[in-house]
């Protein structure tokens, strides 16, 4: 049906192009007779009549009364008129070439049709490349693949339940986190109420996403694709499937033909390896796709609410002991403590009391009203259906705001909070699920892990840092683990029997062989990786390692899916090792620790792993030889190469520098080489377009290759672009860090000298100020029998520098007090300049700028502030060429093309729906 409806618009494009062609050359040449004024007036109503978008043009109205005009006056003369009639031919022109490019790009779309288009999003799935072709190999492979599965899947690994319990009590010790936790719970429990007499009660689009998800995230038969496919296409196909998943209950779900076995198939991915596939009945994989999607949904939600008030998972803040050392060493003198009349008995202000402002003059006006009050706070309720669950809903009061913001702490555990905590559990936005990219979220942790990694190298001399990776996390994960994890976290008893059902179902080994009898056995280890009940049980889990982690240590353990990151000191390295292997213990898995951290194709100990790009390179070829069109080409070509990979050799930070930006423009380069034989990219796309049965292009192949999909060019992507837009990238990323314990030794220095400065009376009266003369206190902050006359020492000064920052200096004695111009150092702002990635700001030019906004909400064109910096090189380069040739930056007619299969095919109206995605690995 729909290859049908593209057919039909392609058709209808090829007879208005060669009506098009037809009509005006054949007037042409029988107006040759005919004088100028004659030809250009016929022209032009010929153009108002048959061609009314051309009639949009406001050169055309100057154009007709101009050339009414000539044939009544001799004003205007008639080689003027020649021009105009010349003018008028090149519009016709570049609206011919804008109907040629629209023709190659149906002719692309019908032969990607025909040819059978291919889900590009599961390019890297795999985490490695087999450059065997041979029959045996495979088979081989098969056996291996299957074998490991019967190990994992079929053997029961046993712990202990109370020992779980014991270790996930321990971690709640805290009275204040166990109250926030029993909270965490009573919601949990409130929303399980609700989908167990409610049901799923989804709408068609969050069944469209889940379907969208099952097709992007999950290696499925050809069959099973074109049936869910089926369905994005009929609307009256969602409508039904939405009011059978609604009406499923959730309390008594059970698979259809559970004593059959689900059948287990060996499917082959884009490399040609076999995965192993646990195949659900459509019904039953989209129900446990949602219920495990709301599930997530929830879980994130409590878990972050949990989080934020949590005191492990809290920034470090300086003791009372702390404060009052900082506070007696580095403060001015308080001077005299005001006695009487002070605002807080308690804790007397440093000045007195300011006065209140005087009234504002009188201007013969009156005072003007206050301020109204702020609106209150509107909350969204997404549908009627589940206001109540919405309702049920706990409102905690917001936490006061830290007093050390401006410390890297406070920045690192807020960076952590928003960017890594849970990351792979969705947020609901509206009626949908929304998943934060898993590539954005490695590239951020590439970045992020190397500046951690800069500062302690830089203010401990040695960077403590290393890798922990879960093997074969959901496969290998234990049932009871699981369950007891949830019972944990407050799930009812019939919520574990579903649970514990799913997990036991009966799987059927036979198909996964070809001729193979049946053999029915139930699963006694693991889960499908990329199921979404997956998702909730692994992150439930693992959640209670990164809470240990931040209970143990000042750090923050990073986590990506079974890979976890550590940074930090030689005592707190320690901790970390200790406490994820007495995890994996407890919890019954197998982990394996390592001292370095390589995450893509980026050695963060060594660089890029040149062995790993040279393979990735030989199967991103042998996946490009693979395409049977020039747009499954380009798609993979721009999710594979074109795009920069961030996730892959890490951003282009300052924390990198530029020598890591020279070495990644080698390693493309090897890439190129590898991929073209020599050849270029330019070259390798426009033989392509060839053999599709382009020969004479209107435009330069260049800008038909790289101008944007949504201006009518092919959007070809190239690394190259971005790579050259990273301008001003420091030679020596250690620079800023350098300087900044520089500006601390001059620190310590001027805060000596002032402390030098000051009396024995000063002294007094710091000690009756800050301690109110309670020598216990003041023990605990200085120590007990310290000589108070001689300063801090440099040790003590930095010990606190990454929980809070330097007060200013002020010049001694008493008021009024002048700022010194001693540089305060700030490790924050160190710590935010090594994350930024630099740009390069373009000069813009008017004239492609207007036209920008002049295009901008038609189609899928953009305003010129929402465009990549990518997509305004290209704009800016081929700009001038696409005015001459078409008029304008828009190089086809998008109204003649089926632009949303166009997209379907090339994957992007995927990508534009969710881009969450597990292809993280190389």
């Amino acid at each position: 049906m729909l290859k049908e409806a593209v057919e039909l618009r392609i058709d209808e494009l090829g007879r208005a192009k060669d009506a098009f062609i037809r009509h005006y050359q054949s007037n042409a040449t029988s107006a040759a007779n005919d004088n100028t004024i004659v030809r250009a007036k016929k022209l032009l109503e010929e153009i108002t009549t048959l061609n009314p978008e051309l009639d949009n043009d406001d050169d055309l109205d100057i154009m007709a009364r101009y050339i009414n005009q000539a044939s009544t006056n001799h004003v205007i003369s008639e080689s003027k008129v020649l021009k105009f009639e010349q003018q008028l031919r090149g519009k016709l022109s570049k609206h011919q070439n804008r109907l040629e490019v629209s023709t190659l790009h149906c002719q692309l779309l019908r032969e990607a049709l025909n040819t059978g288009y291919t889900d590009i999003s599961a390019f890297d799935k795999p985490e490695s490349v087999d450059l065997e072709d041979d029959f045996e190999v495979v088979e081989q492979e098969l056996d291996e693949v299957l074998e490991r599965f019967e190990k994992e899947t079929f053997a029961a690994r046993d712990t202990n339940t109370e020992e779980v319990k014991a270790y996930l009590s321990d971690l709640l010790d805290d009275g204040g986190d166990l109250s926030k936790f029993e909270e965490l719970r009573d919601e949990l429990q409130t929303f399980e109420t609700e989908l167990q007499t409610d049901g799923l009660e989804m709408d068609q689009d969050f069944l469209m996403w889940c379907i969208l998800d099952i097709l992007k995230n999950g290696i499925i038969s050809e069959e099973r694709k074109k049936t869910l496919e089926g369905y994005l296409q009929s609307p009256i196909a969602l409508r039904e499937l939405v009011s059978v998943l609604n009406i499923k209950p959730v309390r008594n779900f059970a698979y259809k033909d559970t004593e059959k076995g689900l059948p287990v198939t060996a499917l082959q991915n884009a490399d040609g390896h076999y995965s192993i596939v646990v195949e659900e009945g459509v019904i039953d994989s989209l129900f446990l796709r949602a219920l495990g999607m709301r599930w997530a949904m929830k879980l994130k939600s409590c878990l972050n609410q949990f989080k934020r008030y949590s005191s492990a998972f809290m920034s470090p803040n300086l003791s009372e002991g702390e404060i009052d050392k900082r506070s007696y060493f580095l403060d001015r003198d308080p001077g005299e403590i005001p006695t009487v009349n002070a605002p807080c008995s308690i804790w007397p202000p440093n000045f007195p009391p300011v006065p209140m402002p005087p009234p504002p003059m009188d201007m013969g006006m009156g005072m003007p009203p206050p301020p109204p009050p702020p609106p209150p706070a509107a909350m969204v309720v997404p549908s009627k259906k589940r206001y109540k669950s919405m309702k049920n809903q706990l409102c905690y009061p917001p936490p006061p705001p830290p007093s050390h913001c401006g410390s890297i702490a406070y920045r690192r555990h807020a960076n952590y909070t928003q960017q890594y905590f849970m990351s792979r559990l969705p947020t609901e936005i509206g009626s949908t699920p929304n998943v934060k990219p898993a590539e954005e979220v490695q590239a951020g942790l590439i970045k992020t892990l190397a500046v951690e990694r800069r500062i302690r190298k830089g203010l401990d001399g040695q960077a403590h840092a290393g890798s922990a990776h879960f093997k074969s996390l959901a496969s290998l994960l234990p049932h009871q683990t699981i369950l007891t994890v949830l019972e944990f976290l407050g799930f009812s008893q019939s919520s574990l029997d579903l649970f514990g059902s799913f997990l036991s179902a009966k799987l059927n080994i036979g198909p996964a062989v070809r001729g193979a009898p049946d053999r029915v056995l139930p699963r006694a280890r693991g889960v499908p990786d990329g199921h979404a009940l997956e998702l909730v049980f692994t992150e439930a889990v693992m959640f209670f390692l990164e809470l240990a982690l931040s209970k143990k240590t000042t750090s923050v353990l990073y986590r990506l899916k079974d890979s976890c990151y550590f940074v930090g000191n030689d005592e707190e390295y320690k901790l970390y090792q200790y406490e994820v292997r007495t995890f994996a213990k407890i919890m019954g898995l197998e982990v394996e620790m390592e001292e370095t951290q390589s995450i893509g194709l980026l050695s963060l100990d060594t660089g890029i792993e040149t062995d790993k790009v040279v393979t990735y390179a030989h199967r991103i070829k042998k996946q490009l030889q693979g395409c049977n069109s020039v747009l499954e080409w380009v798609g993979l070509w721009n999710n594979t190469i074109g795009t920069y990979a961030a996730h892959l050799f890490g951003p282009l930070a300052n924390v990198f520098g530029k020598a890591h930006q020279e070495e990644v423009k080698e390693t493309y380069n090897v890439i190129y080489d590898i991929i073209f034989n020599g050849g270029s990219l330019t070259a390798h796309v426009e033989s392509l377009l060839a053999t599709s049965g382009l020969t004479n292009p209107p435009v330069s192949i260049d800008a038909l290759v790289y101008l944007p999909q949504a201006y009518g060019g092919l959007g070809v992507k190239n690394p190259f672009i971005t790579l050259g837009l990273a301008q001003h990238l420091p030679d020596d990323p250690n620079a800023d860090l350098i300087t900044y314990l520089e500006d601390e030794d001059l620190y310590y220095k001027r805060a000596a000298e002032n402390y030098a400065l000051f009396d024995a009376n000063v002294y007094a009266r710091k000690l009756n100020y800050i301690f109110n003369n309670d020598k216990a206190r003041m023990d605990a902050a200085v120590g007990p029998g310290r000589d108070l006359n001689i300063f801090m020492t440099k040790e003590e000064l930095v010990a606190n520098r990454e929980k809070t920052t330097y007060p200013n200096l002020l010049t001694p004695p008493g008021y009024p007090y002048v700022f010194t111009s001693t540089k305060l150092p700030s490790l924050y702002d160190v710590y935010r300049d090594m994350l930024s990635e630099p740009k390069d700001e373009m000069p813009e030019s008017e004239k492609i700028t207007d036209e920008v906004t002049r295009l901008e909400d038609k189609g899928d064109m953009e305003s010129w502030r929402s465009l990549s910096a990518e997509d305004k090189w290209v704009l800016q380069l081929y700009g001038d060429e696409c005015f001459e040739k078409f008029g304008g930056l828009e190089i086809w007619i998008g109204e003649h093309v089926p632009q949303e299969v166009l997209k379907l095919v090339r994957g992007v109206a995927w990508e534009d729906d969710d881009g969450s995605s597990d292809t993280t690995e190389p």
